[in-house]
């Protein structure tokens, strides 16, 4: 069982704001609501611990692949839990021996969302015509604005991406920098951030040239 600690109150909101509220925060995130319960566990504000399960039969996650899970959360209800450096050593045996502990690679993702300003973002959504914007990572969401069922975008864009990359190295045209879907309805345009991805809605009528340059922007100021 993880430490009591010292409780600093309760939050609602997506796990990516958290860098912002307390960007050295030491102890546990616990995690509550009707979809499940789970734990992160940081130190001076990076994880090395998660484990979540869900409701409804679905399977239990941890390490990684909990903390990839829960950060594309759009919105959750979570308690900060502060621990001394005694609890954090007991919380990381603990985790450990449940088979909860992170490798570091997911911790670098948030690093670099944390790293894409709120600015470049909005760019592209004052953009004319565009509906909303998302940066997403092996299918999940890490940050969103405007309008949209932004985990069915990001699990969709993943799939289009997958696609495209398989199909552009089966035809030698090298790596993929943009890749634009284009309808009646509207227009669907993907493209790589650093180790993550761009995700743009936009209608039909939309200036596709000035969308393309805005990312092309954010891209050229990626880590």
């Amino acid at each position: 069982m993880l430490p009591d600690g010292v409780s600093l109150g309760r939050l609602q909101g997506s796990l990516a704001g958290l860098a912002t509220i307390s960007p050295r925060f030491t102890g546990v995130v616990r995690i509550g609501g009707p979809g499940g319960t789970g734990f992160i566990l940081t130190q001076g504000g990076e994880p090395y611990a998660a484990a979540f399960e869900g409701t409804g039969g679905s399977p239990a996650l941890s390490g990684d692949e909990a903390y990839r899970y829960l950060f594309g959360l759009a919105s959750i209800d979570y308690e900060l839990i502060a621990y001394t450096s005694e609890e954090t050593g007991t919380a990381r045996e603990v985790s450990g021996g449940k088979g909860c502990l992170m490798d570091g690679g997911s911790a670098g993702v948030a690093e670099v969302a944390g790293s894409m300003s709120a600015e470049s973002l909005l760019h592209i959504i004052q953009q004319p015509g565009v509906i909303a914007v998302s940066v997403f990572h092996e299918g999940f969401a890490l940050h969103a604005l405007g309008s949209a069922d932004f985990e069915q975008v990001a699990a969709v864009a993943e799939d289009l991406l997958r696609a495209g990359t398989r199909i552009t190295g089966d035809m030698d045209m090298g790596d993929l920098s943009q890749m634009i879907l284009e309808t009646q309805e509207g227009k669907l345009i993907i493209a790589p951030y650093g180790d993550l991805f761009i995700c743009v809605l936009a209608k039909s009528d939309a200036n596709l040239g000035l969308i393309r340059l805005s990312i092309r922007s954010m891209q050229d100021l990626a880590p």
